[in-house]
C-alpha cells in the first residue's frame, strides 16, 4: 500500500505545476490594459487601477472612486506524443491530445480617495490556477489524467501620496487554494500492475485538498523626471497547508496534508511619455519559483511523510517592451512583446507541465465612451518553445524504466481579454504632477 501511494503521488503532484498562460502555474492575465502591451510597465499608472496587482501604490493613480473589471479567455494548446526511447509499456500508446481545457480568468479593482493624499482599495485576483484534461487513455496517463486548481486572493490596500514624486502602499493578501489531481493508478509495483496502469481500463486515483493562506504586498511609484514614472512592486509568498484526501480505488482513502508556498514576485516597470500621443514602456518581473522546493506529503493520521511534491523549479524572469499611442481623444492603441524564461527545466518536465521558454506578442486598445466610462480589449499570442518530455531515471517523475516517457511536445496559447473601467465620482483632486525638469 505504501509503495502504491508513493508511485501514485510521484505521478500526480506534478499536476499542480501546469498553466496555459505563464511560467509554472502562475496566471499573469490580471489586466486587459496591461496585456495590450505584454505587461511592459504593468506596475506603473499605464495599467490604470489594475497596476495594483503588481504594485499596490497603483491605488493612488486614480482620483475619486473607481472600479475596474477585467476578464481573460485563455485558449491554450499542448500535446505530447511518445517517440523512440519510451518504455515498452507506453511507446505505442496514443498521444495525450490537447490537455489544455481553456479558462476564463476574472480580476476586479476598486479604490476610494479618502483625502488628497490617502487612498484605500481592494483587488480580487486569481494569481495561480489550472484546468487540464488529457485523453483518458494516453501514453502519459500514469503521470496524469486531469487537473483542477482554483485560487482566489483578495487584497485590501492602503496607499499614500508622500509628495509630488513619490507614492507608497501596502496590502494584505487573503487567499484560498483548492486542488484536485487525477492519474492512472498502478495497483502495485509489479510488471503486471504497471502494464495495467498504462492500458485503457486503468483505474483513476484522486489527490485533493484545500487551504487558506495569508501574505502581503508592498509597492512604490516614483516620478523622478518630467514625463517619467517608475513602478516597484513586491508580492510575498503565501503558505497554503493543503488538507484533503488521497483516494485509491480498491485500496482505500488516506487523509493527507502538504505545505505549498507560492513564490514571491518582484516587478519593476518604467513608463516614459515621449509626446502627447506616444508613451514607451519597459518591464521586468522576477519570480522566486525555487521557494516551492519539494514539499512533503504527510499522512495526517500517522504524521509520517509518504511522498513529496516534486516541483524542483528554478527561479524565472520576464522582460517586456511596449508602447501606447493616443489615436484621438477617445481611442488609445497598444502593442508589446515579451520574453519569459520558464521555471521548468528540461530535466524535470512532465507530461502535465507543457511549459517552456516563451515569447509574447500583444495588441490592445481602449475606447473612452465618456468622462466616466471606458472599455478595453486585448489579444495575445504566445509562442512556446517545444516542451519535449524526457521522463527517465533522474527526472523526479520517474517511476520505472518500463514506463519511461520520451515525447515530443507542441504548445501555444491565445488570449482574448476585455475590460471595463468606471469612475463613480468623489474627490477630483489628482495626485500632484511631476515638477522636476
Amino acid at each position: 500500500m505504501k509503495s502504491n501511494l508513493r508511485l501514485a503521488l510521484a505521478a500526480a503532484v506534478s499536476l499542480v505545476a501546469l498553466d496555459a498562460s505563464a511560467g509554472g502555474f502562475a496566471v499573469r492575465e490580471q489586466s486587459t490594459t496591461a496585456q495590450g502591451f505584454s505587461f511592459a510597465g504593468a506596475s506603473t499608472s499605464a495599467a490604470g487601477l489594475s497596476s495594483m496587482y503588481w504594485n499596490p501604490a497603483g491605488v493612488t493613480s486614480m482620483p475619486g472612486i473607481n472600479f475596474e473589471s477585467h476578464a481573460a479567455l485563455i485558449l491554450g494548446f499542448a500535446k505530447m506524443t511518445p517517440i523512440s526511447g519510451s518504455g515498452p509499456l507506453v511507446l505505442t500508446d496514443p498521444d495525450t491530445g490537447n490537455i489544455s481545457q481553456g479558462a476564463l480568468v476574472p480580476a476586479t479593482y476598486s479604490n476610494y480617495q479618502v483625502t488628497d493624499r490617502l487612498f484605500v482599495g481592494l483587488s480580487v485576483n486569481s494569481p495561480f490556477g489550472l484546468v487540464t484534461k488529457a485523453n483518458t487513455f494516453n501514453a502519459g496517463q500514469i503521470y496524469g489524467r486531469s487537473s483542477k486548481a482554483f485560487n482566489v486572493v483578495a487584497t485590501p490596500t492602503v496607499g499614500y501620496i508622500v509628495n509630488d514624486w513619490l507614492s507608497v502602499a501596502a496590502g494584505v493578501q487573503v487567499g484560498y487554494l483548492d486542488v484536485s489531481l487525477k492519474q492512472a493508478q498502478p495497483l502495485g509495483a509489479t510488471a503486471a500492475a504497471l502494464s495495467a496502469a498504462t492500458g485503457p481500463t486503468a483505474v483513476t486515483s484522486d489527490l485533493s485538498g484545500d487551504a487558506w493562506g495569508v501574505g502581503y504586498t508592498l509597492g512604490a511609484t516614483i516620478k523622478p523626471w518630467q514625463g517619467g514614472e517608475i513602478g516597484l512592486g513586491f508580492r510575498s509568498s503565501m503558505n497554503y497547508e493543503l488538507k484533503g484526501t488521497f483516494v485509491i480505488p480498491v485500496a482505500g482513502t488516506q487523509n493527507i496534508r502538504a505545505k505549498v508556498n507560492t513564490p514571491e514576485i518582484v516587478t519593476v516597470g518604467l513608463r516614459q511619455q515621449i509626446n502627447q500621443q506616444l508613451t514607451l514602456l519597459l518591464g521586468y518581473e522576477w519570480t522566486n519559483w525555487s521557494r516551492l522546493g519539494s514539499p512533503a506529503i504527510v499522512n495526517r493520521t500517522t504524521g509520517l511523510p509518504i511522498s513529496k511534491l516534486a516541483f524542483e523549479y528554478k527561479d524565472s524572469w520576464m522582460v517586456s517592451l511596449g508602447g501606447e499611442y493616443k489615436w484621438n481623444e477617445n481611442i488609445t492603441l497598444r502593442t508589446g512583446v515579451a520574453y519569459e524564461k520558464s521555471p521548468v527545466a528540461d530535466n524535470v518536465r512532465s507530461v502535465r507541465i507543457p511549459d517552456n521558454d516563451r515569447i509574447w506578442a500583444s495588441v490592445g486598445a481602449s475606447y473612452q465612451f465618456n468622462n466616466n466610462l471606458s472599455f478595453d480589449v486585448a489579444y495575445t499570442h504566445i509562442f512556446v518553445k517545444n516542451p519535449n518530455v524526457n521522463i527517465v531515471s533522474g527526472n523526479p517523475h520517474f517511476i520505472n524504466p518500463a514506463v519511461n516517457l520520451v515525447a515530443s511536445g507542441k504548445a501555444h496559447v491565445d488570449i482574448i481579454s476585455v475590460g471595463l473601467r468606471y469612475r463613480f465620482g468623489g474627490p477630483t483632486v489628482k495626485p500632484a504632477a511631476v515638477t522636476k525638469g
